[in-house]
């Protein structure tokens, strides 16, 4: 088994294996396996598993900036949406992140920064994807 990456944090490699049918099985440099599908009935499509990719890269992101300013919430929820173009190669054109964080010391100020931090700076997916891409994001705090 490979190393996760190089010494230098910058290289990664994930295998993947088709053997038929509409399922591509992948597995990461953590040894993780997850099942990509082209018909999103065992496990995501592609397309899918980006906007997830996205979320979840921003979602800790946020977490851990909270973390840092002393605002951690219980509870943080997030959902993406894209919509996608026409004609091949249907890549996204719009993306729509939502998040809502309960409970803890987080304040809306302070989750809006970690969003917005998270969406300039520090975001390694967000910043993989084109940089035309039009994007919209709220950030929200549910008083429970």
């Amino acid at each position: 088994m490979r190393p996760p990456q190089t010494a230098e944090g910058r290289a990664m490699r994930i295998d993947l294996e088709w053997s038929g049918g509409s399922r591509y099985p992948v597995t990461t440099p953590s040894g993780a396996r997850v099942t990509l599908d082209q018909e999103a009935k065992a496990g995501p499509s592609p397309m899918e598993g980006l906007l997830a990719s996205l979320a979840g890269c921003m979602a800790i992101d946020i977490v851990v900036i909270l973390e840092r300013m002393r605002a951690l919430p219980d509870r943080l929820t997030g959902s993406a949406s894209g919509e996608r173009a026409e004609e091949p190669p249907r890549r996204f054109t719009r993306i729509r992140l939502e998040f809502t964080a309960s409970g803890g010391a987080v304040t809306a100020a302070r989750l809006e920064r970690a969003v917005q931090l998270s969406f300039d700076k520090y975001c390694s997916v967000l910043h993989t994807l084109g940089e035309d891409i039009e994007y919209e994001w709220t950030a929200e705090v549910e008083s429970g």
